[in-house]
């Protein structure tokens, strides 16, 4: 590869792995790159872009050697491809059931955590979204601020116009996966959607 800026191109480095960013195959080229992970693995597997997500149900031990030597399995899979997991940004998290094992990644012992965003959703240890709905009712509170501050002297189709691309798509984001049973996490949505009303 080489990069050329005015006209002025630089020498030619040989790339061993990965894909050009910024380029229009890029993503395509990196798809298809890593589209045999799921293959290396027994446990379940959801790619999106470079996230990798790795679950599998535990029940007995075998189930937790199992998981681990799947993660044994995609060190095994990065290094024959020329990649690398960052295992500083990987999780384990247990639903519904506080586990007391432990998992490496590239002989790093992964943090347990309560929380953590997948897909712009914040899933919990527990399988209710008030946590999630907390936190977007708290960022469209705060884009809804903003709004009000800044369109105070707008006409109000510009002002529905930035309510709905800033504030709705924020609180409808994924909404199918989350819809809310617990009447304070309808309350929460539902002040919003007063705020909004009066701007």
């Amino acid at each position: 590869m080489r990069v050329v800026v005015d006209g002025e191109a630089s020498e030619p480095v040989t790339v061993d792995s990965g894909v050009p960013q910024g380029t229009v195959l890029g993503p395509l080229a990196f798809l298809c790159h890593i589209n045999d992970l799921p293959d290396c693995v027994k446990s379940t597997v959801r790619l999106f872009a470079d996230d990798c997500l790795l679950y599998r149900q535990i029940k007995t031990r075998k189930d937790h050697l199992q998981l681990q030597t799947d993660l044994k399995s995609l060190e095994t899979w990065a290094s024959t491809w020329g990649m690398k997991f960052n295992a500083k940004k990987c999780y384990v998290m247990s639903i519904n059931n506080r586990s007391t094992n432990f998992y490496q990644l590239d002989n790093r012992i992964l943090q347990q955590v309560d929380e953590n965003p997948y897909r712009g959703v914040t899933f919990t240890d527990n399988p209710k979204f008030g946590t999630h709905i907390t936190k977007i009712t708290n960022k469209a509170s705060s884009t809804l601020g903003f709004l009000k501050r800044n369109l105070k002297h707008c006409p109000q189709f510009c002002r529905k116009t930035a309510y709905l691309s800033l504030v709705i798509s924020t609180l409808e984001y994924s909404s199918i996966v989350w819809d809310p049973f617990l009447q304070k996490d309808i309350d929460k949505l539902e002040s919003i959607q007063r705020k909004a009303a009066r701007l």
